[in-house]
């Protein structure tokens, strides 16, 4: 084998040796680029808002209270009921025969009771002329005492007996609308034990919701100061929305506060009241209620979607003068649309960044692109709050 010369090597080293001295042409990227936008100037009215459900006013389970066979149903599943409407009736018959008994023994007892009286007013004046003994007096006396006892016994059997007459019929304690019947006619109802339907008054209708501990201590320091309105009674004025609505169609107020914290949750309970003549409020709907805070105050907005949350809780992303990326806390306000207040945090001269959240860092570079301001029509953002204003 013939062996490379020597100066062939040579110029491969030299080759070699040029290619690693070359300048290193790497550059950094630039800097992504961020849609910022600076916070909306709008005269809004805070409200505290939150979720609560709604359930009847008041609720019953109808019972039998006495035995017997189901004779008939006197209402349709799902009828609004009046109150002393007849809903059940059970067999009669058997009460009836109850009944008459009852006052025969009564005539029996009341007539035993008048020969006894007779008895005693005979007897009494021949004591004085010793030709009864006093024996045969007391006799007499004790007789009329149980005969007058024995009409109160019948009296009682009878009240019982017109009490379970009574009992037969079946009907509605209040004004209402009542579920499906659990028990068709033709079968022995239990006293006590057979449900027969549920009965709910709805109209005016309830809704309970829950306040931490924290929020009602700025509830009630807000009451203090009256920042929380009150209406002439000195009841808060609350407002009611169904489903995703933002529309808060029902007014209504708090008429019932729990009046300490349950230890267990941290919270406290309290209760609103709504007219309901419709009926579109049914019981067990989760629904939106809210309260006003103070009067209508110049506050900034900006996208919801702009603000982020971690472990130090919300924040969002302001970009600099120098065109770097700021983290800055923030407190929330009540949410309108799609618009949230910030009650602490930004100025509204700053630039947050509202797009490309995935693409800012604090500390690092990026170029800013302004969002064009929105228009009049815009501005007019919808009066809805679906969050509490502390929290998101």
């Amino acid at each position: 084998m013939k062996s490379i010369p020597n100066v062939v090597l040579s110029g491969v080293l030299i080759l070699l040796a040029a290619g690693c001295e070359k300048p290193n042409t790497y550059a950094p990227p630039p800097p992504p680029k961020v849609t910022v936008a600076t916070p909306l100037s709008q005269r809004v009215q805070e409200y505290y808002s939150t979720v609560a459900q709604t359930r009847a006013m008041n609720r019953v389970e109808l019972r039998a209270r006495v035995n017997g066979y189901l004779n008939s149903v006197q209402f349709r599943d799902g009828d609004t009921v009046q109150q002393g409407q007849l809903l059940f009736e059970i067999d009669r018959a058997p009460f009836e025969a109850t009944l008459r008994s009852a006052m025969a023994t009564l005539s029996k007892a009341k007539a035993q009771l008048e020969l006894s009286d007779r008895q005693l007013a005979r007897t009494e004046p021949l004591v004085t002329r010793q030709a009864v003994s006093q024996n045969e007096l007391d006799e007499i006396i004790a007789q009329q005492a149980a005969a007058a006892a024995d009409v109160q016994a019948a009296e009682a059997a009878v009240r019982e007996a017109e009490l379970n007459l009574n009992y037969t019929e079946i009907r509605a304690p209040f004004t209402g609308r009542i579920g499906r019947r659990m028990v068709d006619p033709g079968n022995l109802v239990q006293p006590g034990e057979t449900l027969l339907a549920t009965l709910e008054s709805i109209d005016p209708i309830h809704a309970y919701f829950t306040l931490s501990e924290s929020d009602l201590l700025r509830f009630l320091e807000m009451r203090r100061t009256g920042e929380i309105p009150s209406d002439p009674e000195g009841r808060t004025p609350i407002e009611l929305a169904i489903g995703d609505s933002d529309h808060y169609a029902y007014q209504g107020y708090i008429d019932f506060s729990e009046f300490g914290v349950d230890p267990q949750t941290g919270t406290t309970e309290r209760r609103g009241i709504f007219p309901n003549a419709d009926g579109s409020l049914r019981p067990g709907l989760f629904v939106h209620i809210r309260y006003p805070i103070g009067g209508p105050q110049e506050r900034l907005l900006i996208d919801d979607s702009a603000i982020g949350s971690d472990q130090r809780g919300d924040y969002v992303l302001v970009v600099g003068p120098e065109k770097k990326v700021e983290y800055r806390p923030v407190t929330l306000g009540t949410l309108y649309g799609k618009e949230r207040v910030i009650l602490k945090g930004i100025d509204a001269s700053d630039q947050v960044v509202v797009e490309g959240l995935q693409r800012a860092r604090p500390g690092a570079e990026v170029v800013p692109e302004l969002r064009p301001a929105p228009d009049a029509d815009a501005q007019a953002i919808k009066q809805a709050a679906w969050s509490a204003p502390v929290t998101r």
